[in-house]
């Protein structure tokens, strides 16, 4: 605490200690009793909503890192215990209190809802650090919004942006800051909570005529090789998930399902992969698989369709006899 604040306390308790002595050891309180005893309520009130005053807010100034978030909250706390205090004021000095109380609970209520954003925001952000629903780092979707958690604060939550323009969930160089009220009443899918992996596909197109066994065995050996470190971690996360949670075992190991579309045979390579390197891997397998395809006379990369362009015919104009 600040010089200042030790001179107001102990102006305030000196206060208190000569209403206490002209109550209890003068001729004056024999008439003004009642009025000396709210008096000493009042002071106390008053003293005890600045200790907590300055309390709450040697807290925030402690535990709250971002500035916006720390002004926001101190002043927050500091119209709640000020509401506080001036109802019990109303108490002490008004004998009607039934009606003293209404008015001043619909008061109250009245500023809960003008300040309701700043509350939603304040509780979201304490459900948020509570439930651990995610943390720095963690990559999330919120509705239309993916990105990596850099700060949870308070009263917002920062991500730096993925996707928008820029394909293959790689950053967009935008930051954004949610409000946390997004956590009562939107679904947050976490990419990396738990199980630290996704489940990725590259789609190859074969020409009929292609050898797709070969295709596939050589799609499996090239990717595998490529991945085989994610598929040793993600299998032992998905160990530890089965003593958190209710899980069936889930099958990690790269997956090859074939489908006939049309004039061609589609190959969907179905692989685990770290989330955050989701198109570098993806670039990764599909050069690797194009080498490999390269080098097999009977397997060819088939087109999705094909465009048939024509000639317009000749159109001639003759112009009119009245021109």
């Amino acid at each position: 605490m600040s010089g200042k604040n030790y001179i107001r306390i102990l102006l305030f308790s000196v206060i208190i200690l000569i209403l206490s002595y002209i109550n209890y050891f003068t001729d004056y309180a024999v008439n003004n009793e009642s009025l000396l005893v709210k008096l000493i309520q009042a002071s106390l009130i008053i003293l005890l909503a600045y200790l907590l005053d300055v309390l709450v807010g040697n807290i925030i100034l402690e535990k709250v890192r971002d500035t916006r978030d720390r002004y926001t909250l101190r002043k927050v706390s500091s119209i709640f215990i000020t509401l506080l205090a001036l109802g019990l004021l109303v108490i002490v000095f008004f004998k009607e209190t039934t009606t003293l109380i209404i008015a001043y609970g619909i008061f109250s209520a009245g500023i809960v809802i003008t300040l309701q954003d700043v509350f939603r925001n304040f509780a979201g952000g304490i459900i948020i650090l509570f439930s651990k629903s995610f943390r720095a780092g963690d990559r999330i979707q919120v509705e239309n919004c993916y990105g990596d958690v850099l700060d949870i604060a308070y009263f917002h939550t920062t991500l730096m942006e993925i996707r928008e323009w820029v394909d293959g969930d790689q950053y967009s160089g935008r930051v954004l800051n949610i409000p946390n009220s997004f956590v009562l009443n939107n679904t947050i899918k976490n990419y990396t909570r738990d199980f630290s992996f996704i489940w990725d596909e590259v789609t190859i197109m074969l020409t009929p005529e292609s050898n797709w066994e070969k295709a596939k065995i050589t799609a499996l050996e090239t990717t595998n090789e490529l991945i085989k470190d994610y598929v040793e971690h993600s299998k032992r996360e998905l160990v530890n998930m089965e003593q958190k949670y209710l899980l069936t075992s889930y099958d990690v190991d790269t997956k090859v399902f074939m489908q006939i579309e049309g004039d061609r045979i589609e190959m969907h390579l179905r692989y685990v992969v770290d989330p955050k390197k989701r198109r570098y891997v993806n670039d990764m397998i599909v050069r690797n698989l194009l080498e490999g395809f390269a080098g097999e006379s009977d397997i060819f990369i088939g087109s999705i369709s094909g465009i048939e362009v024509t000639k317009m015919p000749e159109i001639e104009i003759t112009p009119s006899s009245g021109s």
